[in-house]
């Protein structure tokens, strides 16, 4: 995000400026203050294309603009915000909360086309552990106190616990195949709340995300680290190429006891309906979701549902793209797609939800 305390330009779409009207400019109250709308988080990231707003969105803007700049090529807004970088009651919100520069570590010896994921290589795969039953949904750490899973997991189980910097469940303290090198034992954090989305719908499959907040802070370490999230232009990708991960079921067995990965392809929703249509006839996807298929049986499966969907940005960081939500359960018996929540889509939602 640009943190210039000028007034940056920002071009608003005829046909999109023709939608929010500006009635009057807005007087800021309580610890708001009227900056460009490039510095406040909850219109990023797509702080200059107001046609990607959501509706919800574009009405905030209309209760927040409080000055317009007439210049050559466009209009510079100001809004009613807190600075993304400011304290509210002492506490950071949005994207100053996030860590733009260490998140999505990559490293190229750390990649493996195989099923088996390494040691260290995705070590911001959370497991999610109900009071009264074992792990039963993936999820990912995107900053020290939260972790980004799917809204079916926290509604459908009481989420107790979270496990960071876990990798074969078989064993207390994993380590490389030489036995060389070592991860730190896995972090067992108790849940402080979960928080789901207004307006998920467990009947209509929709916007299947939720964010469950630590009582404390992850210990950063090789093992556990945050993903990236696609809040700037460097983070967003045009790969085709993309990764799942978790424990989940195989063609085997009903989880797997070490972290299993696979490489995935876009699917065009069309075409991704067409397939889910065959198995179930009432299933609709929108534009807030996105397909994705494997080959040679490979897919993402019961179980691990709330993990990523990623794939490494231009900014070499791994980002993630897409929650886990539904599929045909159809994992080692026939190639079927997955589909997922988009994450890019619910990013005012996430910033507007993180605190320090």
């Amino acid at each position: 995000m640009q943190t210039s305390t000028t007034v940056l330009s920002v071009t608003l779409l005829i046909a999109t400026i023709c939608q929010i009207v500006v009635a009057q400019f807005n007087e800021c109250k309580g610890g708001d203050s009227c900056i460009s709308i490039n510095e406040c988080a909850r219109f990023g990231p797509h702080f200059n294309e107001p046609s990607k707003w959501s509706d919800s969105l574009r009405s905030e803007f209309r209760s927040r603009v409080c000055h317009r700049e007439i210049r050559k090529g466009g209009n510079a807004y100001k809004v009613c915000c807190e600075r993304a970088a400011a304290y509210n009651g002492n506490r950071k919100r949005g994207l100053a909360v996030l860590d733009l520069e260490g998140c999505g570590a990559y490293s190229e010896d750390r990649i493996a086309f195989g099923q088996d994921a390494k040691l260290f290589q995705y070590p911001w795969m959370a497991l999610l552990k109900p009071k009264f039953d074992s792990f039963i949904c993936g999820g990912t750490l995107i900053n020290e106190r939260y972790v980004l899973t799917a809204a079916h997991c926290v509604k459908n189980y009481d989420i107790a616990i979270v496990r960071l910097g876990e990798f074969d469940l078989r064993n207390a303290t994993d380590c490389d195949k030489r036995g060389e090198l070592c991860a730190l034992p896995p972090q067992d954090i108790p849940v402080e709340r979960a928080i789901l989305h207004d307006s998920y719908s467990a009947r209509r499959k929709v916007n299947d995300i939720a964010l469950i907040r630590l009582a404390e802070a992850a210990s950063f370490n090789d093992n556990v680290l945050p993903i990236c999230l696609p809040v700037t232009p460097a983070m967003r990708t045009t790969q085709k190429t993309f990764f799942v991960a978790g424990w989940g079921a195989t063609e085997s067995a009903p989880n797997s006891e070490k972290l299993q990965f696979t490489k995935l392809s876009l699917l065009p929703n069309s075409d991704c309906l067409q397939q889910l249509l065959k198995v179930d006839p009432y299933t609709k996807l929108n534009d807030n979701q996105m397909c994705a298929i494997g080959t040679n049986l490979t897919d993402n499966c019961t179980g691990d549902s709330g993990g990523p969907l990623k794939s490494i940005s231009i900014s070499a960081r791994y980002v993630q793209y897409g929650v886990v939500s539904f599929g045909l359960r159809t994992c080692g018996k026939q190639s079927a797609p997955g589909v997922y929540t988009k994450v890019e889509n619910y990013i005012d939602w996430i910033l507007d939800n993180l605190e320090e």
